[in-house]
Order: structure tokens, then sequence, then C-alpha cells
């Protein structure tokens, strides 16, 4: 059942500001399994587990006159099947399930889409950009899986242990994703009209190519998923698809926009907690990758560096094999945009290395 509804007066939210440093978690209970919270008359959160070191993700139901729009929906693991019978046999039963919205790509938003949408016969809808790299990563073999890996991992500089382990596990995307039916694309500006409000969809660059968030400007709520997240910095990596883009850029974009969000929205994430302060946050994220890329241009003045060797520069400590990967990836992002901007130049080396120098 849902609990503890967040009043959604203007009073209450000038108090809050005030009490309340930004990025704080709110007064208000974390979903229990099972359970969802309201946080407005039309949006309800609930919570599954992942089995990572960031070890859930926050999903939302939308009421609508059609029934519940489901915004994503963990990954495809036992683990996380076991999860939905409770949520749809429970507080979501009643109402049909009118659509599944997918916010962006990445395993813990869209790995159980497919089965979702078999189990309640509800549509999955998401953004075009995001679409096409679902199908690219789910379409690629394991086999194009271990070339591309060895190919981007030997040019970061990576250790060949890593490399070999890496290739040898194949394409963990397909791992955690399940096959996708067919999928209907919305656009920047589709308004979603709910019990309570209207919801405007946009869609933006840098965590994801065009992650999915949602704006009810009336109300003062921002649905920010996991371009805006409260405690932790969103990964902004390089994309195997485009090793050399510069997602930093887009991402800057975003926060640019975002640093203008008045603080006494409703910012509501994909991990964490809802909070309010959104322009505080982005200015702080931005300020965090501006510190990043001082450090990178800091190194580079004793060496060129590889994007092992940034990698190293940015996340100082013991990485399992997975976390190498976002945090290469990462790294990468940083040096692409020092380059692009200028900063930068890039050159192979005999090692077959790509390395970074300050122009």
């Amino acid at each position: 059942m849902a609990a503890n509804r967040l009043s959604d007066t203007r009073s209450t939210r000038d108090i809050m500001t005030k009490q309340l440093t930004a990025m704080q978690p709110l007064d208000i209970d974390v979903p229990q399994p099972g359970h969802m919270v309201a946080l407005a008359d039309d949006l309800y959160w609930f919570r599954f587990s992942l089995p990572f070191r960031l070890n859930h993700i926050n999903l939302y139901a939308l009421d609508t006159a059609d029934g519940w729009l489901l915004i994503d929906c963990g990954i495809k693991a036992d683990s996380n099947a076991v999860q939905w019978p409770p949520m749809l046999d429970g507080p979501l039963a009643g109402k049909p399930i009118a659509g599944i919205l997918v916010t962006h790509y990445h395993a813990d938003h869209v790995g159980y889409a497919g089965q979702l949408s078999n189990l309640t016969g509800a549509p999955i809808m998401t953004g075009a950009i995001e679409h096409e790299m679902m199908r690219w990563a789910l379409d690629m073999t394991n086999a194009d899986y271990e070339t591309l890996a060895g190919k981007i991992y030997s040019e970061f500089g990576l250790p060949e242990a890593v490399i070999d382990r890496t290739k040898k596990s194949g394409n963990f995307y397909r791992s955690l994703v399940g096959e996708l039916p067919d999928v209907t694309i919305l656009e920047a500006g589709h308004e979603i009209k709910t019990v309570a409000g209207n919801w405007q969809i946009r869609f933006d660059g840098g965590h994801s190519p065009g992650h999915m968030s949602f704006s009810d400007h009336a109300r003062k709520l921002y649905l920010g998923i996991d371009f805006l997240l409260p405690r932790i910095s969103p990964n902004i990596s390089a994309p195997l698809r485009n090793i050399n883009a510069d997602v930093l850029a887009d991402y800057f974009t975003y926060l640019h926009d975002m640093c203008s969000l008045d603080n006494d929205w409703l910012v509501i994430s994909g991990h964490d907690w809802p909070y309010y302060g959104g322009g505080i946050r982005a200015a702080a994220l931005k300020a965090h990758h501006q510190q990043r890329l001082a450090q990178l241009m800091d190194a580079a003045r004793t060496s060129p560096l590889s994007t092992k060797m940034a990698s190293d520069h940015l996340f100082p400590f013991e990485l399992t094999d997975h976390e190498v990967f976002f945090a290469s990836c990462e790294a990468r992002a940083h040096l692409n945009h020092l380059f692009h901007s200028g900063k930068m130049n890039y050159a192979r080396g005999k090692d077959n290395i790509g390395y970074f120098a300050l122009t």
C-alpha cells in the first residue's frame, strides 16, 4: 500500500527548503519491499535491490486514467523477477499496467522490460537514441564484444590480464537485459496526462545519449532519474560505440540548464532519495567534473596520459573488472572533453596505446 504522502503545498515546500540542507533525505520513509510511497497525488515510489555496489534502484508508477505507467524495471535476473509479483499483486493491483517507460538503455533500467511487458501485456516506451543503443548492445555477439573490448582496452593501456578476462566474459549487457519486443518511441515535449497533473518529457545526453526525464512545472516536480542524483556523481562514460565522443560536453549543457532550477522543486532520482535543491546540486556536479578536468591537466604536465593513467589519477583505489569498465570509460570521457576543447592533443604511441598531451 502507499504510505507517507508528501504534502504538495507551497507552504510546506518553503519550510522544508529553509530547514533542510540541499540533497539531504526528506522526512519520508523509504519504501519497503512490496510497498510504495506516494510522492504526489499521481506519483508513487518503490525500490528494488540490485546485486551491485550501488545496491538498489528506485522505480516509479504514474497514475493515469488508463492505468499505471511504470518507470524503469530493474535487471534481467531471478533476484529482480521475484520482486515484481508482490508489487503487481499488491499496491499496483486493481488497475491495468498501461505502459512501461524506460528512461535509458542501462541494464538496471531496461533489463527486465521485455519480461515485464510479456507479463503485463503493457507496451514499452522509450526515446529513439536510447532504443538504438539497446538494440546495438543486444545485437552484439560475444565474438563481436571480444573484438571491440580488446581493441578499446588495448588502446586504453589496460593490463593484458584485465583485457583477457574482459574478452572472455562476453557481452555482459546481454546477461542483464532481456530481449525486447516492439517499442513505442517517444519524442521530446511529449506530455503524459495523469490523474493529478501533466508531465513533460525531455531528453539529454551525458550519462547516456538520450536519457529521459519528466517535469511537472505547475507542481514543481522533476523526475530526473540518473542525471541529478543527490549523493553520488552519475557515471559519465565515453561509450564503447563511439569511444572518442565528448559526452561530458552534453552533460555540461544539461547541468547548465539545471543550475537555474529553483530550489523548491522536488527532485526525484533513480537512486537514493528525493530532495530539494536541484540547482545547487547541478552546480556542485558541474564543479566536480571541472575539478577532475583540472586534475588531469595538472597530471599531464609531467607526461602524456593514457586512459589507464588518467583512470588511476581519478580513481586511485582497487577496482573490480566491472568497475574498471566504468572508471576507464569515465576517465576517457574527461580526456575526450579536454581534446575537443583544444587543451590536449591525441596520438598513438609506439606501443599502440593512445596518449593525450597538453597542447
